[in-house]
């Protein structure tokens, strides 16, 4: 490793170790190129790479230094896609890996979902109906991202932000039949399992959804009113079996 990767990687340690919060003064120039005795490049190239990993940034002036950042998990999640779609992973892979993390997701928000995040579900959904009918397909996703961020496992959050980042980018199936009133239809009944805390019928209801998106894909909303309320009379009739079954396993 070059000297700069090796400073970067030691102050990466500490940080993380000694549990530095974002927005604190980690020191100054001067005091960090005496404390790990290099040049100022050296130093420098560690500086960019602490911002490039996003846990740092150097300000500069009277007050500057190197502050401490919080990182943003949505580049590392979207080389983490890009690295899975460079390797070819297919559909069934990835419907494969949605299903073993996001069931566990719902089940375990379900147990431990707190007041205020009962309302950021439902403030939520309140913005995504207006998504659904405006056509903001990719938006669609955020929900499960939502739910993975609720358990309060950033390993979960992230592999679910990854998964869900490389579902958007897999090519459009040919024959596809729901529609985005479908999929946040299909949301709103997690939700509702989540805030009553049924942890059986929250994995139930994902695992349905998961594997209707699947089959199915997502399209744009263009069935008629009445086709579109028919297809909600056929899904009421298919909800009360499956919910049946939920409850026949869970007791």
């Amino acid at each position: 490793m070059k000297k700069a990767e090796i400073v970067a990687d030691q102050i990466e340690q500490t940080i993380v170790g000694q549990r530095w919060e974002p927005g604190e003064l980690f020191g100054s120039e001067v005091e960090l190129i005496a404390r790990y005795g290099v040049s100022r490049a050296v130093f420098r190239e560690a500086v960019r790479l602490l911002e490039h990993h996003g846990l740092a940034e150097m300000r500069r002036g009277l007050h500057g230094g190197l502050f401490i950042r919080q990182p943003d998990p949505q580049p590392v999640a979207k080389a983490m896609a890009v690295y899975l779609d460079f390797e070819k992973v297919e559909p069934r892979q990835l419907e494969d890996a949605r299903l073993a993390i996001e069931l566990f997701c719902a089940e375990r928000v379900a147990a431990r979902i707190s007041e205020d995040e009962v309302s950021e579900i439902r403030a939520y959904l309140a913005d995504e109906s207006t998504l659904a009918a405006s056509g903001e397909g990719r938006r669609l996703y955020d929900f499960h991202v939502l739910v993975a961020r609720l358990t309060g496992n950033p390993a979960l959050h992230l592999f679910v932000q990854t998964l869900t980042d490389l579902t958007v980018r897999q090519p459009a199936r040919e024959r596809t039949r729901l529609s985005m009133d479908d999929v946040h239809t299909a949301h709103v009944k997690i939700a509702e399992a989540i805030i009553a805390r049924d942890g059986a019928l929250a994995r139930h209801r994902m695992m349905t959804h998961l594997e209707n998106v699947a089959a199915s894909g997502i399209r744009r909303p263009s069935r008629p009113s009445a086709l579109r309320a028919e297809g909600r009379d056929e899904e009421r009739g298919e909800e009360r079996g499956e919910e049946r079954s939920a409850l026949r396993r869970k007791t």
